[in-house]
């Protein structure tokens, strides 16, 4: 295999879907998600979540009694459509707005860069905890939250993602055939279709799956931070109160304190949704690299 990398990448995203398609089916998981609120002991006295691991519960149980074991496993599937969703939304809007700003000049250039500088001044995160703290959102417990929570992700980074499909359309844009299509007088939807796309797709595809990885981590960065994607309202015999309403690995991420437990190395369960996105984002990075290290080897081809 001349590729190993992408060899790699695909294996590693198999074993996502995989989780994500067949999770529920798996031994030791408990699709319900029922908590239990006591059970008998293996030396005959009654226990009470949290339940430490055990042949019933492999990475033990949440403080309500349902099996981590199965909230990592079924929340696969909502970790891994947030994800998609926020790139998905990200490249819809950045694709078009790379494509008409091309000419490095105009209106959609203008909004292109401005889009682009006005995060790059600070880490993502940053920008990402800031918009969180505006009323409409962090008072918002409604299922809404969740659309606007991915709306917000997507839409930071789309100037990035359009800055780099401009360089590489206005790039394309240099070469002979292309100037040859507009001499012709092509329609711009052919010169699209025709000229542009066959050019840039493999590039796209590459940082699409790369930013798949970069969306992996800023939500693992989400859930250190206690930034909640889904809430629902529950009520506790104080009153009211706000909890995840999500088995999602940022949910799971969220429900962990670390301020207090890291100074006593008490990781517990959080090894093992951060794992899970640290795995993803291998999936994805090496499965970019793959791709490019593909398209790269086929243009060579293409050349000779």
């Amino acid at each position: 295999m001349k590729n190993m990398t992408l060899w790699i990448g695909v294996c590693m995203l198999a074993i996502i879907i995989i989780v994500m398609i067949f999770g529920p089916y798996f031994p030791h998981v408990d699709a319900t998600l029922e908590g239990s609120r006591s059970k008998w002991g293996a030396d005959g006295k009654i226990m009470v979540p949290k339940y430490p691991p055990s042949e019933s519960n492999l990475l033990g149980s949440d403080g309500i009694g349902v099996d981590n074991f199965s909230k990592l496993i079924l929340g696969t599937r909502d970790t891994i459509y947030i994800i998609f969703g926020i790139a998905i939304i990200r490249y819809l809007v950045a694709i078009p707005l790379g494509l008409l700003s091309y000419r490095n000049r105009g209106y959609f250039h203008f909004l292109t860069t401005f889009w682009n500088q006005i995060f790059s001044y600070l880490p993502t995160i940053f920008s990402v905890a800031i918009i969180f703290t505006l009323p409409f959102i962090s008072n918002n417990i409604s299922p809404t939250r969740l659309i606007w929570a991915v709306l917000i992700v997507a839409l930071i980074e789309v100037g990035r993602a359009a800055y780099v499909i401009q360089q590489q359309t206005s790039k394309v844009s240099n070469e002979q055939y292309v100037e040859a299509g507009h001499a012709l007088g092509l329609s711009p939807w052919r010169m699209i279709k025709s000229y542009y796309m066959p050019a840039l797709l493999p590039e796209m595809i590459i940082y699409f799956c790369i930013d798949l990885g970069k969306i992996t981590l800023l939500i693992g960065q989400m859930g250190v931070l206690k930034i909640i994607i889904k809430v629902n309202k529950a009520i506790w015999d104080a009153g009211m109160g706000i909890r995840n309403g999500s088995i999602d690995w940022v949910s799971l991420l969220s429900d962990y304190d670390l301020r207090r437990n890291i100074y006593v190395s008490n990781f517990d369960f959080v090894l093992y949704p951060a794992a899970a996105i640290m795995f993803t984002i291998l999936t994805f990075n090496i499965l970019g690299e793959g791709l490019r290290q593909y398209f790269n080897r086929r243009g060579n081809s293409r050349t000779i």
